[in-house]
């Protein structure tokens, strides 16, 4: 089994700690959380090859049944035919041949388990407005509930979260936040370098969508693109 594969397996696997995985049709697999039911990346249809009108019309048929307003569909290639969705790249980078000694980190900060309020309150300065406060209320909880955030703190203050996804021989790291207060101050990178540091015996990646700002600062740590996650998007007209 190559890395790649390696890393999709382990992917797979958590997935099923936030919902389950079921059939959907012939090109199409549901991926279903419903306690997060607004959760983008909870709740998709993973397709395996060009799916048909057919299948896309049952889809949002079937997320309009449970009151979902979006449609997502997630897949390794290409599709030809997008139905007019948004669609986007995330690519899966991962931590080559470097141990993180060379990176500039802030030599202030400290690192421990956030309390779930305290994760909470940084998320809702942040992201409240645009998720809506109950979203990210539910979400912290939810995550909370199966894995550990890491803080990076200065004195008392939290400033920077990520979340480390223990799986197998990998740690893929999600939900990276530095306080907009806080900023230009090292603080991602040195997040990066305590989960690194925590983990010696285990390969670290993290994902970063194609077109973003934080690809090109992971290039320049040694994270290095292995893989990539086609995603396409719509709306859906929920009455």
């Amino acid at each position: 089994m190559t890395i790649i594969e390696e890393i999709r397996a382990a992917e797979n696997e958590l997935m099923s700690l936030y919902g389950e995985s079921k059939p959907f049709s012939e090109h199409l697999i549901k991926r279903e959380d419903n306690i997060l039911k607004d959760k983008y990346d909870h709740n998709y249809f993973e397709y395996s090859d060009d799916f048909t009108i057919a299948e896309y019309d049952a889809a949002y048929q079937y997320q309009k049944n449970r009151g979902d307003n979006f449609l997502k569909f997630v897949g390794r290639q290409a599709l030809k035919d997008s139905f007019k969705m948004e669609g986007g790249i995330v690519l899966t980078m991962l931590l080559t041949n470097n141990d993180g000694s060379s990176w500039k980190t802030n030599n202030n900060l400290s690192f421990k388990k956030p309390s779930i309020k305290e994760e909470q309150e940084i998320e809702l300065k942040h992201y409240g407005s645009v998720y809506g406060e109950n979203f990210v209320i539910k979400n912290v909880e939810r995550l909370g509930e199966k894995q550990e955030y890491l803080g990076a703190y200065l004195g008392d203050v939290l400033v920077g979260t990520c979340l480390p996804f223990v799986l197998e021989r990998f740690v893929g790291i999600d939900e990276v936040l530095v306080d907009e207060r806080y900023r230009k101050q090292y603080i991602c990178t040195s997040l990066l370098k305590a989960v690194v540091d925590k983990y010696p015996d285990k390969m670290i990646y993290l994902h970063a969508d194609d077109d973003d700002t934080p690809k090109e600062l992971y290039q320049k740590l040694g994270f290095e693109t292995v893989d990539k996650i086609y995603s396409y998007q719509t709306t859906v007209d929920v009455e």
